[in-house]
């Protein structure tokens, strides 16, 4: 019998900084506390956190949303290691 395993994604491990977040399921490291932009935005869920940077997620494909503000172009994200979706980005936009 061979068995066949999905080789692992790698994780960045996040240790320059005194604090860090990370996925509430497998504790992947996601960002230094130092890359927090805000905490005071409000998702469908709940409190929302504005990063600059994060590590150890996956992107969905961007999609037409209507949040509290209007309709905007979002793409989902995922930790890397256990596919939990973590919220959600502006996607990049090529400048004209």
């Amino acid at each position: 019998m061979v068995r066949i395993s999905k080789p692992k994604t790698f994780q960045a491990y996040l240790d320059d900084c005194h604090r860090r977040y990370s996925c509430a399921h497998c504790r992947a490291h996601l960002a230094n506390h130092d890359d927090l932009i805000s905490k005071s935005f409000q998702g469908s869920q709940g409190r929302a956190y504005l990063f600059n940077s994060v590590v150890n997620v996956g992107c969905g494909p961007a999609e037409e949303r209507v949040l509290l503000t209007g309709l905007h172009a979002v793409a989902d994200i995922h930790c890397e290691s256990c596919k939990t979706t973590l919220g959600w980005k502006y996607p990049h936009r090529a400048r004209v």
